[in-house]
């Protein structure tokens, strides 16, 4: 599966001075977790205080979004990258999730198949749940975006469980769900800096519902 990914490493702008060493998850990453969100990231990454961060994720991200669309409309090719958060344990043990947006091709968000360690769920356009990795796809007509009426921007979220140290991240359902909580806060977030149309497709609360694998004729599940 091919698509145009945003590495992180920390939040946009904003002066060091006015960062705080350090804050609850709910204050970091341009404040894009409500309360209830944030336990989610905290159960992921091991950590209930993180690194502060700027505060100019969103805006950052969207303005890259923009230029990139007025590159490629298609979104066939690379036309380039940006960063945007990461919610880091401050403890040494505990990991750093990773999230990240791109522009994904026509044929990226098609078809079932996945990772071994990651499940299908019903969210935006394609959603993939990971206890280490998640991604979630989405479509963006803004008037912010010129053509956008005319050739959706196809929008790819990704998130990672980087730099885990000493913490052992659980493979549950439960460990899944909570990271694919956060990418979806941080892509409806993204999603309302562009002014998309309904929030591109994506619910302002996240009901996850996880969708069956293909089975293969023999009865057993496709891999």
């Amino acid at each position: 599966m091919l698509a145009l990914s945003l590495g992180v490493s920390a939040c946009g702008g904003g002066s060091e001075d006015e960062r705080p060493a350090f804050a609850g998850a709910e204050k970091v990453c341009d404040g894009i977790l409500s309360d209830g969100t944030a336990r989610a990231v905290e159960t992921v990454v091991g950590d209930k205080t993180f690194h502060g961060t700027g505060d100019d994720a969103l805006e950052n991200t969207a303005s890259a979004v923009k230029e990139f669309y007025a590159e490629d409309p298609g979104g066939r090719k690379y036309v380039g990258s940006k960063k945007f958060c990461a919610f880091s344990g401050r403890m040494r043990e505990a990991g750093s999730l990773e999230i990240s947006f791109g522009i994904y091709r026509p044929d990226d968000a098609l078809g079932t198949d996945h990772a071994e360690d990651q499940r299908l769920y019903r969210l935006g356009k394609r959603a993939l749940a990971g206890s280490e990795r998640s991604s979630l796809y989405f479509e963006c007509v803004s008037p912010q975006i010129d053509g956008s009426d005319g050739q959706p921007t196809r929008i790819y979220a990704n998130s990672r469980l980087a730099n885990i140290g000493s913490w052992e991240v659980e493979d549950t359902r439960a460990t899944r769900e909570a990271h694919l909580t956060v990418l979806h806060a941080a892509a409806l977030a993204v999603a309302k800096e562009l002014g998309c149309e309904n929030n591109g497709g994506l619910p302002e609360k996240v009901v996850l519902e996880p969708l069956a694998d293909p089975v293969e004729p023999s009865g057993a599940p496709a891999t």
